[in-house]
């Protein structure tokens, strides 16, 4: 753990580098990068594709974070509506990646349109992309403490400091616990994402098949991390009768089916139809 990479003092203002913008800002410099390379061997137009990447990425980031923070604040609406001056405060983590999932592609999908690329043909290579600067913008989640997982005995399970280290999203009453690295499932969950993308783009039979299988494959895994996460509060979405967040307190509630899982419960049937479409629609010679 590894909140403040550092701090500096100047002109009797005190600034920090937080390791979770630091990780994001390497996942997404680093996405851009393999995406300009796989945009020249699997774009529609090798040449003109790399070039149209950048303005594209600006507005895929601005839809992860915005869209991200949006769903985060969404799912713990009454916090931040007694604390309104909190909801832009992402450098302390709260990204809900279904929401920044959703918007980053909205906005993509806008710009690659407007540029006049086939918008499927390119979410093939560009999600795969992706899912690569996630799996190390996720390491920000872990450096931080957000979207931690719940005590485990594992072997490999996460031992926490004792005491937390200054700015830790981890919960106080976890500091010496051992507990299950859900930042780390999710980081190796994105960058098998990416290994398979890379598989399936030298096979694909029509446009949009990689992306498709992707986000199912995104929204199958996420499903089964969901089971191991602590931070349930935060969360959102079915409790058990009684124990919601308002009747027992953050530290008793007890979530029986969150709401990245009903997300994905609901993407998986709009994908698969999605794909049906598409391989009608935009075979490949």
């Amino acid at each position: 753990m590894w909140p403040t990479v550092f701090r500096i003092s100047l002109f009797g203002r005190e600034f920090s580098l937080g390791s979770f913008g630091l990780l994001v800002a390497i996942g997404f410099l680093v996405g851009v990068s393999v995406g300009t390379r796989l945009a020249r061997r699997y774009g529609e137009d090798p040449e003109r594709d790399p070039q149209r990447l950048p303005d594209i990425a600006m507005w895929v980031l601005i839809g992860v974070i915005a869209g991200g923070r949006l769903a985060f604040v969404l799912v713990n609406l009454p916090y931040f509506l007694e604390r309104p001056l909190e909801i832009p405060a992402i450098w302390k983590g709260g990204l809900v990646m279904y929401g920044g999932l959703i918007l980053a592609f909205v906005l993509g999908a806008w710009k690659a349109r407007r540029l006049g690329m086939n918008l499927w043909h390119a979410a093939d290579w560009g999600l795969t992309a992706g899912f690569l600067g996630q799996a190390i913008g996720r390491l920000g989640c872990l450096m931080v403490g957000d979207d931690f997982g719940e005590p485990t005995t594992l072997p490999w399970g996460l031992r926490l400091p004792d005491p937390l280290p200054p700015d830790s999203l981890f919960p106080p009453e976890l500091a010496g616990q051992t507990v299950h690295p859900t930042q780390l499932y999710m980081s190796l969950k994105a960058l098998f994402l990416f290994g398979l993308g890379l598989w399936l783009l030298r096979r694909r039979r029509w446009s949009g098949q990689v992306a498709c299988t992707l986000l199912i494959g995104y929204a199958v895994l996420r499903f089964l991390i969901e089971f191991v996460r602590g931070d349930d509060a935060a969360r959102g979405g079915i409790f058990q009768a009684g124990l919601s967040p308002a009747e027992v307190g953050p530290e008793r509630a007890e979530l029986l089916l969150s709401t990245s899982q009903m997300i994905g419960l609901a993407l998986i049937p709009l994908v698969v139809v999605l794909a049906l479409r598409l391989r009608r629609k935009y075979p490949l010679a």
